[in-house]
């Protein structure tokens, strides 16, 4: 029997750790799935789902606790239904404290859950300004049209741009 699992990783950045990750999934004939990396003030931290062998769980855990300077946590995952009603949007504003907050409250509100987000900041085209961004796959309940979603985000700021990708639709 298989195990799906999750797996959190996080520790100084350097070279070779995605190759080391693959090499001690591969080893214990593990399948890498899905995952989500990056480079953080100096800091790898990365996000992966796996399945493997029922009986390469321990090798794995054991492989991936010699690997230097790193805090690894695995967690089981389990199978759930895709949501019906999914949406990638951008979200685009001026930078301010408290804007990840006030939008994670509204999707909260409206019930609409986040499946994968990525944030930052980068300057305005024109002006330099941090300009924030949002991207982000979310599912939305039965009971709630995209109309709605976007009209309670833009109503967080006036300058807030929601930006629908209608081809990510599911």
């Amino acid at each position: 029997m298989n195990k799906q699992l999750v797996i959190t990783v996080i520790g100084p950045d350097r070279p070779g750790i995605v190759e080391s990750l693959a090499k001690a999934v591969k080893e214990v004939g593990g399948s890498w799935q899905a995952s989500s990396m990056s480079e953080l003030a100096g800091q790898f931290a990365g996000i992966l789902q796996i399945i493997l062998p029922q009986e390469g769980v321990t090798p794995l855990r054991t492989a991936l606790a010699a690997l230097p300077s790193l805090q690894i946590t695995l967690v089981e995952g389990e199978e759930h239904a895709q949501p019906q009603q999914q949406l990638m949007m951008t979200v685009t504003g001026n930078d301010r404290p408290g804007i990840v907050e006030e939008l994670a409250a509204t999707l909260h509100r409206l019930s609409v859950n986040v499946i994968d987000l990525t944030t930052g900041c980068e300057p305005a085209p024109h002006s330099g300004a941090p300009l924030f961004f949002a991207h982000t796959l979310v599912a939305l309940p039965e009971t709630l049209d995209q109309e709605t979603l976007i009209e309670a985000l833009e109503s967080l700021s006036d300058d807030l741009m929601i930006d629908i990708d209608q081809d990510e639709e599911a």
